[in-house]
């Protein structure tokens, strides 16, 4: 998407960032809900019995892997679990567990229920207990248990042979977004450590639980291997992360590009040079000189076909429940003669029904796009980079309503009316920001203002390989160095994770 913005030049200086965020990959840890310091400590001297409830166990074993790793590091051996049925033991313990499940913890949830939202600790939200003797955590899903262990283990410290004395405490925490993503570029096989990386560090730290994987032709496609790059992800790489996402608590979408953005700079990508009949300007320059990204034609008898047998592979190789297919930035678009003369906004829409019926109607699955083209530049006075100039905007009431919007908008706006827009047409809408930390303030203060259940989050985007994201928040130098908006991206995407999971306090 922003591939035009990337070329440029970002001058802005980063000293300067408001949100005076830290630099170079340092972390920050999330604010809870709420939070009251209890007296005395619980202290690590002997390696403390864990208890875990039986559903918990049965259904969501992997929220408390991380809290097992940190005690087989701490004593030099595993730690089982072991069931929590019965009365609690008198010596150091720490519980974890469904709050149904457990009396200890049904106990602390009814003492302490008022101090989250109305909606109690819903699908992502946990209380966390210290106090000398003993450790509870409560969720009510297995995703609360997970966050509450991760919010144990800050408190723990880094030092897992050598972890400081916990001070009591109660915490209730639950997310202020449902949805908490991040798009990132693949670029094949050479990206699998980063994306190990991502999934099992930095998603977790971020408390994100959306990744959008763009692959394009980035993957080993048996359908049609005239598509595919060389050193594309196999479709055993595509089950590894999808493993590695599913202990970590965190979606996974598979992404190609469609319609739109099949070519940058003097390179046409693989599907047009494989089905040169598929472009939609096939007289156009070869070096595609004087274009911005070339497209294929909606209207072809066969390019459904191709496209959607790559669909598949993907939603097959990762088990997915989710597909995005990008369709931002389509400005070349009725110019073939099987296009010609038919509104822009029927040829948009069509593309659009016929992924939809594919997608959701025969694989079951969620649809995601890109929803720069159904909004009116003249309408809501963005630029034609993030709203259309070209006639598409009416598709929006031509289209399935059952589609996710990924609303984006990177530029400094007093409002961004584009949020709103899209749930009163009756669609959920995942507002997306990108690097200057300022914008991405604005941009989800706009969607958390007035906010009805189809606001789903926030997703940052990145528009950088995620072997150069994830380097990026490790603090990597030269990485860092690789662009003049690298650092103001990673303040973006932790200003963006913290919003998300902390809302309207993040922004005071």
């Amino acid at each position: 998407m922003r591939r035009w913005m990337i070329g440029l030049l970002i001058v802005f200086t980063l000293a300067g960032n408001a949100s005076g965020l830290e630099q170079k990959g340092q972390k920050r840890a999330m604010k809870p809900t709420w939070a009251e310091q209890g007296a005395g400590v619980f202290r690590w001297e002997t390696a403390p019995k864990l208890l875990v409830t039986d559903g918990l166990r049965r259904s969501g074993a992997d929220a408390i892997a991380p809290l097992q790793e940190r005690l087989r590091a701490r004593y030099g051996e595993a730690v089982q679990p072991q069931s929590a049925a019965g009365r609690l033991p008198s010596q150091p313990l720490i519980l974890v567990g469904l709050t149904r499940e457990h009396a200890a913890l049904r106990r602390l949830a009814e003492r302490w229920k008022t101090k989250l939202s109305t909606e109690g600790m819903g699908e992502e939200g946990y209380l966390l207990e210290i106090t000398p003797q003993r450790i509870l955590i409560a969720a009510a899903k297995p995703a609360g248990a997970f966050y509450g262990v991760l919010r144990l283990l800050e408190r723990m410290g880094s030092d897992p042979k050598n972890p400081a004395d916990l001070p009591a405490a109660l915490i209730a925490d639950r997310p202020a977004m449902r949805w908490r993503g991040m798009h990132v570029m693949v670029n094949g096989r050479a990206s699998m450590p980063q994306l190990e990386r991502l999934l099992t560090r930095h998603m977790p730290e971020l408390r994100l639980n959306l990744l959008i994987l763009e692959i394009n032709y980035n993957f080993q496609y048996r359908s049609h291997p005239e598509v595919a790059n060389e050193g594309g992800l196999t479709a055993e790489d595509c089950r590894r992360l999808s493993e590695l996402a599913r202990r970590n608590f965190v979606r996974l979408a598979p992404m190609i590009n469609c319609l739109g953005h099949q070519s940058w700079a003097e390179t046409t990508f693989k599907l047009l040079t494989a089905y040169p009949e598929f472009d939609e300007t096939p007289d156009y320059p070869k070096d595609n000189k004087g274009i911005y990204c070339r497209s294929w034609c909606p209207s072809h008898p066969d390019i459904n076909r191709v496209v959607f047998a790559l669909f598949d592979e993907l939603i097959d190789a990762f088990q997915a429940d989710a597909f995005h297919v990008g369709m931002d930035e389509v400005f070349i678009l009725g110019k073939c003669p099987r296009c010609k003369g038919k509104p822009n906004a029927d040829l948009f829409a069509k593309a659009v029904n016929d992924y939809h019926a594919h997608l959701v109607g025969r694989r079951k699955v969620q649809m995601m796009m890109w929803g720069d083209r159904l909004i009116d530049s003249a309408v809501m006075k963005y630029g034609e980079w993030e709203a259309s100039a070209n006639e598409t905007a009416p598709a929006i009431d031509k289209i399935a309503k059952d589609i996710i919007i990924t609303d984006w908008h990177y530029e400094k706006m007093d409002d961004y009316p584009s949020v709103r827009y899209f749930q009163q047409k009756g669609l959920r809408v995942l507002p997306a920001g990108w690097n200057r930390a300022e914008n991405v303030r604005l941009l989800t203060g706009c969607a958390l203002k007035d906010a009805t259940p189809k606001m789903l989050g926030y997703l940052a985007t990145t528009w950088r390989g995620v072997e150069t994201v994830v380097s990026g928040l490790e603090g990597d130098e030269r990485a860092l160095a690789s662009g003049k908006d690298m650092p103001g991206l990673m303040d973006a995407i932790r200003v963006g994770a913290q919003i998300a999971w902390e809302g309207r306090q993040a922004l005071q």
